[in-house]
């Protein structure tokens, strides 16, 4: 029996183990619209974490801490405690005289003012309180300061005036002195050879608390 010859396919037909092959068209159109799909999904999905994601405590406004700051606790103690040397105020200063060699006598009006002695004697006294006598009432001490440029020498004593004893106010004459500036004689400005000036200090009570 004679056995028709097999048939092959039409030329015209693609051979259907075209595909599977490493050279066909169809598996890179299918990968790429994979990655499309895919990087479609990262770009919504990493924008949605973020705006969803944990934020972080917020911080505390200025506002809030100077409220805090200023609560205070009714129940605390308050302690009394003493406030140190009272504070002294000063008068302005007074030329009592200046004079130069010869006859003839200045006026203290017409007098000037030597500020390197005046401004060292205040800070002086300001700087040594401490040193100042005690009482349950105010005390006055009058501050006397000679200046010779001839000799360059200067001597501080208590007046008249002052509330206080001589012999109560050594201590204080003592402080005040180690505290005045050394001057440099050549430099300092002046129109007379000797001058004479006062200060008057007051010292309040020095019974004086402070409450905090």
């Amino acid at each position: 029996m004679i056995r028709p010859p097999l048939s092959s396919s039409p030329p015209s037909q693609p051979s259907p183990y075209r595909y599977l092959g490493r050279g066909g068209g169809e598996r890179p159109v299918r990968m790429q619209i994979i990655f499309a799909l895919v990087a479609g999904m990262i770009l919504v999905a990493v924008p949605l974490y973020l705006w969803r994601g944990p934020r972080p405590d917020s911080i505390p406004s200025a506002d809030a801490a100077v409220t805090d700051a200023g609560t205070t606790d009714a129940s605390a103690p308050v302690f009394v405690v003493d406030a140190g040397p009272p504070p002294v105020t000063l008068s302005s200063f007074t030329t009592i005289r200046c004079e130069n060699p010869g006859p003839g006598k200045t006026p203290p009006e017409r007098c000037d003012h030597v500020t390197f002695f005046e401004d060292g004697l205040a800070r002086a006294i300001r700087e040594n309180t401490a040193c100042a006598p005690t009482g349950k009432s105010q005390t006055t001490v009058s501050f006397v300061l000679e200046m010779d440029f001839r000799t360059k020498k200067t001597n501080l004593f208590v007046g008249k005036s002052s509330s206080i004893k001589r012999d109560k106010a050594k201590e204080l004459l003592r402080c005040v002195k180690r505290a005045m500036p050394k001057p440099d004689w050549p430099t300092i400005p002046h129109q007379y050879v000797r001058y004479k000036v006062n200060v008057v200090a007051t010292y309040p009570p020095a019974d004086n608390k402070l409450s905090l």
